[in-house]
């Protein structure tokens, strides 16, 4: 074959190629500027390549959009110089071209002609050596626990021996808005392929940026694919930080807390609920001068919080699945204060003909539970009047909360079958993103029965709980390992009332 016959594959092969990039932007505008045939130096496809720049002419005039970030070449050889005069356009490059090596430089939406400020996708591919390597690896990206496609990642291809942390990647490309990713081009190797969302776009991965990566070493070839799963890794920084929550509370976090760690002005502090071991609710005190200086370790936090601003915004909200009541429910109430006393000729459960509604109540930190001891057909009202509750320097405003009354006849029962979660699974029943119901299931369980659901269209969340821990784990880059799994049901039946639902959740092969 001719070398003039061997350029025109190559340019209707790349063409083809043009628009399966993965690179964020849209598709070919006709109406865009284009290159002007036969003015790209080195040509489309060239072989043997030794020099450090790309020149070409377009057919119009056209203005340069933030190179920086819309321009990437692959392999790296270094910083992208690029300019343009009137319909001429130049990338240089600093760094040495590796020998027997295919280039492929990617506009997208670098290029914007002057009028209509259209852009498009442009690829310039040269080789060192004597061929145009054709191997590729693509993929998808997403979310480890949502499973939502990750957009606007960057993709790296690295060699074996590097710290995606230290050292830039030798490929890149960025995911599009369905999570998917492609390298063209591509040299036989394996490589580390190592994903995170570049905030700060230095094509660096930096401390609280979201990671993805394969497990193990990935190899070019015709049809490799990969999904990787994306998560925020804990910060390796183990440091105070508090979040205040007037008038009473405040959020401890980012080291090991104890009833001891942290001080505040050298008094331990009480708390009131441990969402792990380095994440606590805890209460305010009341100091004289409205200076706090909270104490962990070597970490000093002072924060001044008039007292005016102790003595206001005492809420409560209920936390109560829709507002519904059936028999025998606790009815949960939560408050940004921590409760040193409650007034129960201040609070008033009633139904909606006004008739007394007798309960029971507890109550624990910054919680209050109510259990109405009779039954009614009618909607429930819970009337924390003025001054029911007590914090340390302020009391409720008066509150009313409707509560939707259900029977044992309105609701429905579900059965699932679970045999094909094989091993340990956190099991939710989820109306959107909230958790209405959570099974720990055992290597041994099958079946799972919730009742007295209310009727509504619910799906399923299931984590594969691997360290047993009863939640959802993020990987560690450290060890390679990766995110719990994490797959989602929906229920094919809606839940009608005094209704019996069995399903059976199917986990396929590659799940």
């Amino acid at each position: 074959m001719g070398r003039y016959s061997l350029f025109l594959g190559l340019l209707l092969f790349l063409a083809g190629c043009a628009e399966v990039v993965p690179l964020t932007g849209g598709p070919a505008d006709e109406r865009a500027a284009v290159p002007v045939e036969g003015t790209q130096n080195p040509e489309q496809g060239a072989l043997h390549v030794n020099q450090n720049e790309l020149t070409v002419k377009f057919n119009e005039f056209f203005t340069l959009n933030d190179p920086a970030n819309t321009a990437v070449m692959n392999p790296n050889a270094g910083k992208l110089d690029i300019t343009s005069s009137k319909r001429d356009l130049t990338i240089k490059w600093d760094g040495a071209l590796k020998p027997n090596t295919t280039y492929i430089i990617q506009l997208n939406g670098t290029i914007k002609d002057l009028n209509e400020k259209n852009d498009t996708i442009h690829q310039f591919v040269f080789s060192t050596g004597g061929q145009i390597d054709s191997l590729k690896i693509n993929g998808i990206i997403t979310d480890g626990f949502s499973n939502k496609p990750s957009n606007a990642f960057t993709i790296g291809l690295y060699d074996s021996v590097k710290d995606p942390y230290k050292e830039a990647p030798s490929y890149i490309c960025k995911s599009n808005s369905k999570g998917e990713f492609e390298f063209t081009y591509l040299k036989e190797g394996e490589y580390q392929l190592f994903a995170f969302l570049d905030s700060n776009k230095d094509r660096l991965p930096s401390i609280g940026e979201e990671i993805a990566y394969t497990s193990k070493l990935i190899s070019s070839g015709d049809s490799t694919f990969a999904h990787i799963l994306a998560y925020k890794p804990k910060s390796p920084l183990k440091q105070l930080q508090v979040k205040i929550l007037n008038p009473g509370t405040f959020y401890a976090y980012g080291k090991e807390i104890d009833e001891s760690n942290p001080t505040i002005n050298s008094q331990p502090i009480r708390i009131i609920n441990r969402y792990a071991p380095d994440s606590v609710l805890a209460e305010l005190p009341s100091v004289q001068n409205d200076i706090y200086t909270f104490i962990a370790g070597t970490d000093t936090i002072t924060k001044i919080i008039p007292l005016k601003d102790r003595s206001k915004n005492f809420s409560i909200a209920a936390k109560i699945y829709k507002n519904s009541w059936l028999l025998g429910d606790t009815l949960l109430f939560e408050t940004n204060e921590f409760i040193n006393e409650v007034d129960t000729s201040l609070i008033v459960v009633e139904d909606k003909t006004k008739i007394k509604i007798a309960y029971d109540y507890a109550f624990s930190g910054n919680q209050v539970r109510i259990i109405p001891k009779t039954a009614t057909a009618f909607e429930l009202l819970v009337n924390f009047k003025m001054g029911a509750l007590k914090g340390l320097t302020n009391q409720n405003d008066s509150v009313k909360v409707e509560l939707k009354t259900f029977r044992t006849s309105d609701l429905s029962n579900l059965k699932l079958n679970v045999e094909s979660l094989k091993g340990r699974w956190v099991v939710q029943l989820m109306d959107g993103a909230t958790a209405i119901r959570t099974f720990q299931k055992t290597d041994s369980d099958t079946l799972i029965d919730w009742v007295n659901l209310i009727p509504a269209v619910y799906q399923v969340r299931c984590v594969r709980d691997v360290n047993g821990n009863g939640k959802w784990d993020a990987g560690n880059w450290e060890q390679k390992t990766q995110p719990e799994e994490v797959v989602r049901f929906d229920i094919k039946s809606k839940l009608r009332p005094n209704w019996d639902i069995e399903e059976t959740l199917e986990l396929k092969p590659n799940e």
